[in-house]
């Protein structure tokens, strides 16, 4: 088994309203607003752009298409690649879901939208993989897993189907 990285408690993936701005709050005790459009990572910045998302200047393919919003974690680095957390900001019925930005030194890789549609997100790697907890919105007391390994997303050790149809990654209302 990988070594474990607890890569710092949780990140609460939601709206922070101070005027016009958004803000992506990381809570490790306390709570901290950061810049929300824009991750540098170790291999070029991942920034939204017209509603889209962009690596070193240039749109993801398939686009990754959010809801009514698009924001972005701090990087994760994970081996000989970092990652990002989108969050696809939607409405009351389902508040947010999340897509993965896996990035290198020469290649990118990205996921379709997943989740149980909560804005609370904890993230832990182990070894060469990325577990992401986050409460269930219809099961009061419940989490769900979500692991991220090579490519591919599992949800309580299911490979959920993360195709992108018609060049677009989008999902509205989360997988539960």
């Amino acid at each position: 088994m990988g070594r474990m990285k607890d890569i710092g408690c949780m990140l609460r993936l939601s709206r922070k309203f101070s005027g016009p701005l958004l803000g992506l709050a990381i809570v490790a005790g306390i709570s901290t607003v950061a810049q929300a459009q824009q991750a540098q990572t170790r291999f070029g910045a991942i920034a939204v752009s017209n509603d889209k998302i962009t690596w070193r200047g240039h749109t993801l393919h398939p686009v990754l298409a959010g809801n009514s919003g698009l924001m972005l974690s701090q990087p994760i680095p994970m081996g000989n690649s970092d990652i990002v957390l989108v969050q696809s900001i939607g409405g009351s019925l389902c508040p947010a879901t999340v897509a993965i930005v896996q990035v290198g030194q020469k290649k990118e890789h990205h996921t379709n939208f997943f989740g149980t549609c909560s804005d609370l997100v904890q993230t832990k790697v182990v070894g060469d993989t990325l577990e992401i907890r986050m409460p269930s919105m219809h099961q009061k007391g419940v989490q769900r897993t979500y692991t991220y390994h090579e490519g591919q997303v599992s949800k309580d050790g299911v490979l959920l189907n993360s195709s992108c149809a018609k060049g677009v990654c989008e999902n509205y209302f989360g997988d539960e």
